[in-house]
């Protein structure tokens, strides 16, 4: 049995160069995985593959499942896998909490039926997945391109903490998406160096979901050393050099919005900690 920790992330920075013909968005991230995280189990048995989580989704839509069952089945293995999520990630909050999921399962699952799989292999098993499936195996501070699959990391790891704000708001990616088309026209030679808070998707998500604009508002105001939002919504964060200062923001979000979420985090180096392997 292995017990994981699944790491969520944050997009610093992202500009959208333009739609693919197989109908993603080639894009350039500078995304760091934090130390907010689900708690998974994974354990071999003599039984079919079984997931259990809050989600109230069909099994074989589920993310963990898919990356169980991609395993299995690249190894002939004859073996099933109880796999136990306890959701602490928010969900349709652009923090890739189900891809962290994915990344920590298949790792898990390759552990427990050698031989182990190369990296490459992995990665591979993860682009079938999701676009942001691979940068969990990788985490840490990272540049990511293409549709999401190249991974560059980033050296040195940046120091700030950071406060995440939450609206009860659960953003749809492909809508924002379609929507941030009609808004701006893509360049794919426009980003240079990565813009810290940068985000293209931003205005897409605040028109889609107006009730974001104060949420963004209040963000920008707490004197961090930048802001921005996360992939397509709805998480905002400010990022601090100071602990403190970053105490003091997260209490003024938790009185001001008693409805949303606040986290002060930091950034880890892997997109997942094995706590335990017995």
């Amino acid at each position: 049995m292995i017990k994981i920790l699944a790491f969520a992330k944050i997009n610093l920075s992202l500009n959208i160069l333009r739609r693919r013909e197989d109908g993603f968005h080639d894009i350039d991230s500078l995304v760091q995985t934090i130390d907010l995280a689900d708690e998974i189990t994974v354990q071999q048995i003599d039984a079919p593959l079984a997931v259990s989580n809050d989600l109230k989704i069909p099994l074989q839509e589920d993310l963990a499942w898919r990356a169980a069952r991609l395993v299995l089945d690249k190894k002939h293995a004859l073996c099933g896998m109880q796999i136990a999520v306890h959701k602490k990630i928010p969900t349709g909050a652009g923090l890739g909490g189900g891809s962290s999921d994915a990344a920590a399962v298949l790792w898990a699952v390759d552990r427990l039926t050698p031989p182990v799989l190369s990296r490459k292999h992995l990665l591979d098993l993860g682009e079938q997945l999701g676009s942001d499936v691979p940068l969990f195996l990788y985490g840490g501070l990272m540049r990511i391109t293409g549709r999401g699959e190249k991974i560059a990391p980033v050296f040195p790891a940046r120091s700030e903490c950071f406060v995440l704000l939450i609206p009860p708001v659960h953003c749809h990616t492909g809508s924002v998406y379609r929507e941030m088309q009609t808004r701006i026209t893509p360049n794919p030679r426009r980003p240079g160096k990565p813009q810290l808070g940068e985000n293209d998707l931003y205005e897409a998500a605040v028109f889609l979901y107006p009730e974001l604009a104060a949420y963004a508002q209040a963000i920008r105001e707490l004197g961090a050393e930048y802001t921005g939002m996360s992939g397509s919504g709805s998480t905002f964060f400010a990022a601090f050099n100071d602990e403190q200062l970053a105490a003091t923001a997260r209490t003024a979000m938790k009185g001001t919005f008693p409805q949303a979420q606040v986290y002060l985090v930091r950034g880890t180096s892997t997109g997942f900690l094995a706590k335990g392997e017995t």
